[in-house]
């Protein structure tokens, strides 16, 4: 719902309702495996008192409670927008939403309309959203979170798709960016948008990056180059634009473009036609690539 939707009274009536609610942990027969919880309603430990939760006053009970907030106008948009900061472009942070208009007004209103019509469900809302015009428009308009900064990257360069030693040092890298996985500071979560860069964060993105984009043994960076080699002789240019398609596509600003294809002129065209020349085209590429995901824009999705 948002700060500002509700008191601290609301907060203490919702958790007498929700007494007698807990989960039932059933631990794995193995030293490893899932470990699954279970709802368990015990009636002898729940609050039968009278509550008044949001103005709603009864023998409330955590269903109640649920259906009462999903009753406020105030969710649907504070849903909304939350899909909205995720998957289409980066909102204010959460705390300044309740002084701080929406980016796109319209936006949140067919999807809090969504939310309502559809009894909150989630499939039918991201439909709406994957389908609208300004889900298509929207190009690089977020600022990747560290786990997407990592898991984009590691998919971009193949080779870690099965748990292999090292896997828990990759696991670690949005710790260090900044967002410890499931860990998060807060119950409200991580601050995102411009907020994940600060000049230690954006030296560990672009380092983690370039280290693994500049390994040409890995799998997808072999494919870059295949392709790169089958195109054969080059010019500067149209290797910079040849790699920025394979790597995203990426748009770069001209001023970063006329950068990346003035640091290729100095090695000359691109030639793949000897083992000397593929030796040294190879770590020309390499170079390039770790120049290109060390730029601004490769930092938003």
């Amino acid at each position: 719902m948002g700060v500002g939707n509700y008191t601290e009274t609301d907060v203490r009536e919702c958790s007498r309702a929700f007494t007698g609610w807990t989960i039932l942990p059933k631990l794995p027969r193995g030293p490893i495996g899932r470990h699954d919880w279970f709802l368990e309603y015990r009636e002898e430990d729940h609050d039968d008192g009278e509550k008044t939760f949001l103005g709603v006053t009864g023998n409330l009970n955590g269903e109640d409670i649920i259906r009462i907030i999903c009753d406020q106008p105030a969710t649907s948009r504070f849903v909304a927008r939350h899909l909205y900061n995720f998957f289409v472009a980066d909102e204010a942070q959460v705390p300044a939403w309740s002084v701080t208009p929406p980016r796109d007004p319209a936006a949140i209103d067919l999807l809090s309309t969504t939310l309502v019509q559809s009894n909150y469900d989630i499939r039918s809302t991201l439909r709406v959203l994957f389908h609208s015009d300004f889900f298509k428009e929207a190009r690089f308009a977020r600022m990747k979170s560290p786990a997407e900064a990592v898991v984009g990257t590691l998919r971009l360069v193949g080779g870690a798709e099965f748990p292999a030693p090292g896997i828990g040092n990759l696991s670690r890298q949005a710790g260090y960016m900044g967002q410890d996985l499931l860990n998060p500071p807060s119950v409200e979560g991580w601050h995102t948008g411009v907020e994940w860069i600060n000049s230690g964060s954006l030296m560990q993105r672009i380092n983690f990056a370039a280290g693994l984009v500049g390994d040409v043994s890995r799998p997808g960076i072999k494919h870059i180059l295949d392709r790169l080699q089958t195109q054969g002789a080059r010019t500067s240019a149209e290797v910079v634009d040849s790699c920025l398609d394979l790597l995203g596509p990426l748009e770069l600003s001209q001023g970063s473009r006329d950068g990346l294809i003035g640091f290729l002129k100095e090695g000359g065209d691109f030639r793949w036609d000897t083992a000397e020349h593929i030796q040294t085209s190879t770590a020309r590429v390499a170079e390039l690539l770790q120049l290109i995901v060390a730029t601004r824009e490769y930092q938003f999705a």
